[in-house]
Protein backbone atom coordinates (compact mmCIF):
# COMPACT_ATOMS: atom_id res chain seq x y z
CA UNK A 1 0.00 0.00 0.00
CA UNK A 2 1.02 3.14 -1.15
CA UNK A 3 -0.36 6.24 -0.31
CA UNK A 4 0.93 10.17 -0.77
CA UNK A 5 -0.42 12.89 1.02
CA UNK A 6 -0.24 16.49 0.18
CA UNK A 7 -0.95 18.79 3.15
CA UNK A 8 -1.32 21.87 4.04
CA UNK A 9 -1.14 24.00 7.39
CA UNK A 10 -2.61 26.97 8.26
CA UNK A 11 -0.54 30.04 6.73
CA UNK A 12 -1.97 32.89 8.06
CA UNK A 13 -3.30 34.17 5.44
CA UNK A 14 -5.87 33.48 2.85
CA UNK A 15 -4.67 30.33 0.32
CA UNK A 16 -6.93 32.35 -2.56
CA UNK A 17 -5.74 36.02 -2.39
CA UNK A 18 -2.58 35.36 -0.20
CA UNK A 19 -4.01 38.42 1.96
CA UNK A 20 -3.01 38.37 5.30
CA UNK A 21 -5.42 38.03 8.07
CA UNK A 22 -5.65 40.07 10.84
CA UNK A 23 -6.31 39.17 14.74
CA UNK A 24 -9.50 38.15 15.33
CA UNK A 25 -11.04 38.08 11.75
CA UNK A 26 -13.57 35.76 10.66
CA UNK A 27 -12.19 32.95 8.17
CA UNK A 28 -13.45 29.82 6.76
CA UNK A 29 -11.25 26.64 7.21
CA UNK A 30 -11.81 23.93 4.82
CA UNK A 31 -10.76 20.26 4.78
CA UNK A 32 -10.79 19.07 0.80
CA UNK A 33 -9.95 16.14 -0.59
CA UNK A 34 -8.40 16.27 -3.89
CA UNK A 35 -7.45 13.21 -6.53
CA UNK A 36 -4.67 11.92 -4.41
CA UNK A 37 -4.41 14.77 -1.27
CA UNK A 38 -6.11 15.51 1.72
CA UNK A 39 -5.67 19.34 2.21
CA UNK A 40 -6.59 22.05 4.46
CA UNK A 41 -6.99 25.83 4.07
CA UNK A 42 -7.85 28.97 4.73
CA UNK A 43 -10.25 31.97 3.09
CA UNK A 44 -11.21 34.71 3.39
CA UNK A 45 -14.98 35.70 3.70
CA UNK A 46 -15.09 37.14 0.01
CA UNK A 47 -12.65 34.29 -1.36
CA UNK A 48 -15.07 31.65 0.68
CA UNK A 49 -18.09 32.91 -1.00
CA UNK A 50 -16.62 33.04 -4.52
CA UNK A 51 -14.79 29.26 -4.27
CA UNK A 52 -15.93 26.03 -5.79
CA UNK A 53 -17.09 23.49 -3.02
CA UNK A 54 -17.34 20.47 -5.05
CA UNK A 55 -13.66 19.09 -3.06
CA UNK A 56 -14.94 20.18 0.43
CA UNK A 57 -15.36 17.95 2.85
CA UNK A 58 -15.69 19.47 5.81
CA UNK A 59 -15.71 23.27 6.51
CA UNK A 60 -15.93 25.71 9.73
CA UNK A 61 -16.07 29.23 10.44
CA UNK A 62 -13.64 30.60 12.57
CA UNK A 63 -11.69 33.32 14.22
CA UNK A 64 -7.93 33.93 13.48
CA UNK A 65 -5.57 34.28 16.18
CA UNK A 66 -2.19 34.41 16.95
CA UNK A 67 -1.77 32.73 20.02
CA UNK A 68 -0.70 30.02 19.98
CA UNK A 69 -2.27 27.09 21.89
CA UNK A 70 -2.64 23.40 23.07
CA UNK A 71 -4.47 20.77 20.03
CA UNK A 72 -7.95 21.99 20.46
CA UNK A 73 -9.95 19.06 18.61
CA UNK A 74 -13.19 19.99 16.75
CA UNK A 75 -14.68 16.53 17.20
CA UNK A 76 -17.78 17.50 15.30
CA UNK A 77 -15.70 18.32 12.19
CA UNK A 78 -13.59 14.96 12.56
CA UNK A 79 -17.51 12.93 12.66
CA UNK A 80 -18.06 14.94 9.51
CA UNK A 81 -14.59 14.22 8.07
CA UNK A 82 -15.55 10.20 8.90
CA UNK A 83 -19.09 10.53 7.77
CA UNK A 84 -17.53 12.16 4.30
CA UNK A 85 -14.74 9.80 3.72
CA UNK A 86 -17.25 6.67 3.59
CA UNK A 87 -17.06 5.91 0.00
CA UNK A 88 -13.46 6.71 -0.93
CA UNK A 89 -11.89 3.47 -1.15
CA UNK A 90 -8.35 4.64 -1.78
CA UNK A 91 -5.98 3.16 1.19
CA UNK A 92 -5.10 5.61 2.77
CA UNK A 93 -8.36 7.93 3.21
CA UNK A 94 -9.31 4.29 4.76
CA UNK A 95 -6.57 4.25 7.26
CA UNK A 96 -7.05 7.96 8.31
CA UNK A 97 -10.76 7.20 8.42
CA UNK A 98 -9.95 4.22 10.68
CA UNK A 99 -7.59 6.50 12.77
CA UNK A 100 -10.38 9.36 12.98
CA UNK A 101 -13.15 6.90 14.14
CA UNK A 102 -10.84 5.02 16.52
CA UNK A 103 -10.35 8.88 18.16
CA UNK A 104 -13.82 9.47 18.06
CA UNK A 105 -14.88 6.36 19.89
CA UNK A 106 -12.56 7.15 22.60
CA UNK A 107 -13.81 10.05 23.21
CA UNK A 108 -17.92 9.12 23.00
CA UNK A 109 -18.47 11.15 19.87
CA UNK A 110 -19.31 7.20 18.20
CA UNK A 111 -20.54 3.95 19.84
CA UNK A 112 -19.52 0.23 18.70
CA UNK A 113 -22.32 -1.16 18.24
CA UNK A 114 -20.91 -4.62 16.72
CA UNK A 115 -17.43 -5.88 14.33
CA UNK A 116 -18.66 -7.52 11.80
CA UNK A 117 -16.83 -9.91 8.61
CA UNK A 118 -17.04 -9.48 5.12
CA UNK A 119 -15.31 -12.23 3.44
CA UNK A 120 -11.49 -11.67 4.98
CA UNK A 121 -12.22 -8.06 5.88
CA UNK A 122 -13.62 -7.01 9.32
CA UNK A 123 -15.90 -4.04 10.10
CA UNK A 124 -16.54 -1.79 13.08
CA UNK A 125 -20.20 -1.48 12.87
CA UNK A 126 -20.56 2.36 14.87
CA UNK A 127 -23.28 4.72 15.36
CA UNK A 128 -23.57 8.07 17.15
CA UNK A 129 -24.97 7.97 20.61
CA UNK A 130 -28.87 7.84 20.96
CA UNK A 131 -28.73 6.80 17.01
CA UNK A 132 -29.48 3.58 15.73
CA UNK A 133 -28.38 3.50 12.09
CA UNK A 134 -24.91 2.12 11.79
CA UNK A 135 -22.38 2.42 9.56
CA UNK A 136 -19.05 0.13 8.80
CA UNK A 137 -15.55 1.59 8.95
CA UNK A 138 -13.14 -1.14 7.94
CA UNK A 139 -10.57 -1.90 10.52
CA UNK A 140 -6.82 -1.25 9.39
CA UNK A 141 -3.76 -3.14 10.36
CA UNK A 142 -1.68 0.34 10.77
CA UNK A 143 2.24 0.08 11.39
CA UNK A 144 3.74 2.03 14.06
CA UNK A 145 4.79 4.30 11.27
CA UNK A 146 1.55 4.80 9.64
CA UNK A 147 0.01 5.41 12.61
CA UNK A 148 2.87 7.96 13.79
CA UNK A 149 2.20 9.63 10.02
CA UNK A 150 -1.50 9.44 10.18
CA UNK A 151 -1.44 11.03 13.86
CA UNK A 152 0.77 13.97 12.89
CA UNK A 153 -1.67 14.72 9.73
CA UNK A 154 -4.60 15.13 12.19
CA UNK A 155 -2.56 16.84 14.64
CA UNK A 156 -1.68 19.38 11.92
CA UNK A 157 -5.26 19.26 10.41
CA UNK A 158 -7.02 20.49 13.55
CA UNK A 159 -3.65 22.19 15.23
CA UNK A 160 -4.12 26.19 14.24
CA UNK A 161 -1.18 27.03 15.64
CA UNK A 162 1.37 24.72 13.54
CA UNK A 163 4.01 27.01 11.77
CA UNK A 164 5.67 24.94 9.46
CA UNK A 165 4.89 22.49 6.62
CA UNK A 166 5.69 18.61 7.97
CA UNK A 167 6.60 16.51 5.34
CA UNK A 168 5.08 13.43 5.50
CA UNK A 169 6.07 11.43 2.70
CA UNK A 170 5.16 8.27 1.75
CA UNK A 171 2.35 6.41 3.60
CA UNK A 172 3.18 2.47 3.27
Amino acid sequence: MSQSWNYQTRKGGCVACDRSFVEGETLFSLLSMGEESLERGDLCSSCFESHDQANDLYWWRTQHSEKRGGLKLDLDALLALVMRLEEDVRDGALDFRFLVALLLVRHRKLKLASVTKKGKKEFLELRKPRAKKTFPVQVRELEEEQRARLSQILSGLMDPSVGQEPDFGTLT
